[in-house]
């Protein structure tokens, strides 16, 4: 568990010293959060591809335009990646999932493949409030799936029913639904990613992963 209730005064200037060990801090807390890895990146290695997004539309995701965090509600890709460029430094993590049934077999995402994406959006929250409580006031953080699905099993989006998200500190869009090109990151990390879809022979996948990330500084 993360330690809670300790803040400091946010510093006009970071050193690049307490940004080192910052970020090593994040890493090690990350883990500690149950990820398998997690690499400290340059963010301009994070590309936005509209193609991402578009991927939501066709064929259409159950969240498309149904989750306050899917797309059309998350920002345009040009918005993100004016925002991501003034970011230096991201926290790009993953853990594994054994059981690649949990992703490739549609009956089995409701309770299990959920309970994975929820994970991962839930490091993210974590170490983006780790880092606002360091002072990093920007910190902002992308989990996995949509949080229709991860925090509220698939029902009613209480965000675009009422404007009142009951998980409105958990919440936040995933990694793909801002644009971000995942396959593409996790290469450039040299970690291994296969392809999950519906006819997948799940004994022929050694591993599937889930994959978040936290913009710092």
């Amino acid at each position: 568990m993360l330690e809670t209730g300790k803040v400091r005064v946010m510093p006009a200037r970071v050193s690049a010293e307490m940004l080192k060990a910052d970020l090593e801090n994040y890493k090690q807390k990350v883990l500690q959060l149950g990820a398998s890895q997690v690499e400290i990146i340059p963010a301009c290695w994070v590309q936005i591809d509209e193609r991402v997004r578009l991927k939501c539309m066709v064929p259409p995701c159950p969240d498309y335009g149904r989750c306050g965090n899917c797309p059309p509600h998350t920002p345009e890709p040009d918005f993100m990646r004016k925002a991501l460029s003034r970011f230096k430094w991201a926290v790009l993590f993953k853990h594994d999932v054994i059981a690649v049934e949990d992703f490739a077999d549609i009956t089995r995402y409701f309770p299990h493949g959920q309970k994975q994406q929820r994970k991962t959006g839930e490091i993210a929250a974590q170490i983006e409030s780790l880092a606002f409580a360091d002072g990093y006031q920007l910190a902002v953080g992308f989990g996995a799936g949509g949080c229709r699905d991860t925090l509220c099993s698939g029902g009613l989006c209480k965000m675009l029913d009422s404007g009142r998200c009951l998980h409105i500190l958990r919440s936040r869009p995933s990694m793909e639904g801002v644009g971000i090109d995942v396959c593409d990151l996790v290469a450039k990390v040299n970690w291994k990613i296969y392809p999950i879809y519906r006819s997948v022979d799940p004994d022929l996948v050694p591993c599937a992963i889930s994959v978040g990330i936290v913009f710092i500084h």
